[in-house]
């Protein structure tokens, strides 16, 4: 289960796609998430989104770029 963790070293900045089973999408663009170590698998981060945004109804998820960065050192407003 994905827990945000504002102390961990690493996140993942990425696109993604979520298709609903009942019809219509939600996307985003440079999503950061908080990761535990430095890598995250593809089937690990589909989960994480679904987890995070608690979609429910969540079918296909398709992620279109994927980057590990340093807290800190990338755009970020909270920070």
């Amino acid at each position: 289960m994905y827990q945000p963790n504002p102390q961990s070293e690493f996140r993942v900045k990425f696109d993604f796609r979520v298709d609903f089973k009942n019809g219509g999408y939600v996307e985003g663009h440079d999503f950061l998430l908080d990761l535990e170590g430095s890598t995250v698998s593809d089937d690990d981060l589909k989960a994480m989104i679904v987890e995070s945004m608690n979609l429910a109804r969540a079918g296909d998820v398709k992620i279109y770029k994927k980057e590990i960065v340093r807290r800190g050192e990338h755009q970020d407003s909270f920070e």
